[in-house]
């Protein structure tokens, strides 16, 4: 029977050679399939993470990433490299037994990360600001609307507010992929027969409660350099991204407060309380930052839990 020295070597070399043939498949389609291959490439070091954790899978992933250099042009080997490394933090989380929510919580910050990564990395080797971005952009949509005859709101085609839609939607895209990278891995793991842990209601999660004021308090920073910018660029751009992340972070608790709230005292809201929810995000984004903070930092969580309960 084979030992368990031996077994892990042989686990760490089969889950680096699938991690190669996903690489070779997208180069040989000439990145046909990028996209898609992006939701998989954890799914390899998630399997090995969570059966022999984070130390014993560092060496299965400096393989991975010497097989992305082999098999990969630039962007491969960053996304590979950077999916990878989400992989193997989702693995030890599981290895480690880190509770459901916070483990999903985590995969969706690395996923935004790994998203701001990708402007930052597209700067440095194309040369072109994210501001040089946003102008072409300005640029593009001006050209779109005077050939369709369309007039926008001044406002709506500013540099400053394109830049924060564009940083809106990369935090946006960041959780969704985040999302679908641990429904989908946990899935396939289960499917292999994988110990892995039953996920927990959203509802039971308790943030810690400085972190609604800090994400307040980037927001409101967000606000006051919006009516007089830094000087420094990076400093901008820095303030600029965890502004609206604070602003995302807000309005996704001030959403699971309001549905909370729907469930307990009006029960039979159903699928109607999510679409609202979800309308209430761009109708009133105000009221649901600010349920979110009430969410986050007062006893009204419990209250809810506590009266569910009865």
């Amino acid at each position: 029977m084979m030992n368990k020295k031996s077994l892990k070597i042989t686990t760490g070399a089969m889950v680096t050679a699938i991690f190669g043939v996903m690489l070779l498949l997208n180069r040989q389609t000439g990145g046909l399939f990028g996209d898609i291959f992006v939701f998989l490439y954890p799914i390899p070091m998630v399997a090995y993470g969570a059966q022999y954790g984070i130390k014993s899978a560092l060496p299965v992933l400096a393989a991975m990433s010497l097989l992305s250099f082999l098999f990969g042009n630039v962007w491969g080997i960053f996304y590979a490299v950077t999916q990878a490394l989400i992989g193997i933090i989702f693995g030890g989380c599981l290895y480690h037994k880190v509770d459901m929510t916070k483990t999903l919580f985590t995969v969706m910050i690395l996923s935004v990360l790994a998203k701001a990564a990708d402007i930052v990395v597209l700067s440095t080797l194309s040369g072109v600001s994210l501001n040089q971005n946003v102008e072409e952009m300005q640029r593009m949509m001006n050209t779109v609307f005077e050939l369709t005859g369309t007039a926008l709101p001044d406002m709506m085609m500013t540099t400053g507010y394109l830049k924060q839609i564009l940083v809106l939607s990369m935090i946006f895209l960041g959780i969704l992929q985040g999302f679908v990278v641990y429904e989908v891995s946990l899935l396939i793991l289960r499917r292999l027969r994988f110990p892995v842990q039953k996920p927990k209601s959203v509802f039971l999660y308790f943030p810690p409660k400085w972190t609604s004021y800090g994400a307040l308090g980037a927001f409101l920073l967000y606000g006051a350099q919006m009516t007089r910018p830094f000087e420094a660029e990076i400093i901008q751009n820095a303030v600029l991204t965890a502004g609206v992340a604070g602003y995302m972070y807000l309005i996704c608790f001030g959403i699971i407060g309001i549905m909370l709230t729907l469930k307990v005292y009006f029960p039979r809201t159903g699928i109607l309380g999510i679409i609202l929810c979800i309308i209430g995000m761009f109708v009133f984004p105000a009221l649901e930052m600010t349920a979110g903070v009430v969410y986050i930092a007062s006893g009204y969580h419990q209250h809810l839990l506590d009266s569910s309960a009865n």
